[in-house]
């Protein structure tokens, strides 16, 4: 005995059937969530240096990472890499506003807008984590000359920092509309 066919209304949307639905967050939840996805990052890194370094043993080698991550050059190439980012970020707009709609293009933009930040971040991050792992070696193996281990990790939380702010905002940037409610928003979805 066969079962009856599926009324229409219990067939699924096949408009939706490749939707991916994202729940709005709050800002808190988005800020949490940015500072933990930069954290990871930073963490990433740390761990890098310590292993480059056969656990913070070779100061040889801790010191040759260090030099690949933060050189003369730094402060100039994340300049450069900040405003390059806010360039590209033009450009995709500008693209996007002249050509008609395209759906496959929107998606493409959407997509690069959201690594925008993560570029940001990977700078930010790999500083920081290299500089707390070169603080956690001062801490460890402490020396009458030189930079002090409290002094590094300074360093470190004014990168930290600066990083995490400039790549925080150019995500919520892109993501406001879509992804974070506003007061409008959580008042309106609860009126009757």
């Amino acid at each position: 005995m066969q079962s009856p066919a599926p009324q229409a209304s219990e067939l699924p949307d096949p408009t939706l059937e490749n939707a991916l639905v994202v729940p709005k967050q709050t800002l808190g939840v988005f800020v949490v969530t940015e500072f933990f996805v930069y954290l990871s990052q930073v963490l990433m890194f740390f761990f890098v240096a310590v292993l480059a370094s056969n656990l913070l043993r070779d100061e040889e080698h801790l010191v040759a990472y260090l030099n690949s991550k933060v050189n003369a050059g730094t402060l100039y190439e994340v300049v450069a890499t900040m405003i390059a980012i806010a360039a590209t970020v033009g450009i995709i707009a500008g693209i996007t506003k002249a050509v008609p709609r395209s759906s496959v293009l929107e998606r493409v933009a959407d997509e690069v807008l959201a690594e925008a930040p993560r570029t940001a971040y990977i700078f930010g991050s790999g500083v920081t984590g290299t500089m707390f792992a070169v603080s956690l070696y001062l801490r460890s193996h402490p020396q009458g000359q030189g930079p002090q281990a409290a002094y590094v990790a300074s360093i470190a939380l004014l990168w930290a920092l600066v990083g995490f702010l400039y790549g925080c905002l150019f995500s919520y940037a892109f993501k406001h509309k879509a992804y974070i409610k506003t007061s409008s928003t959580s008042t309106s979805a609860n009126a009757p």
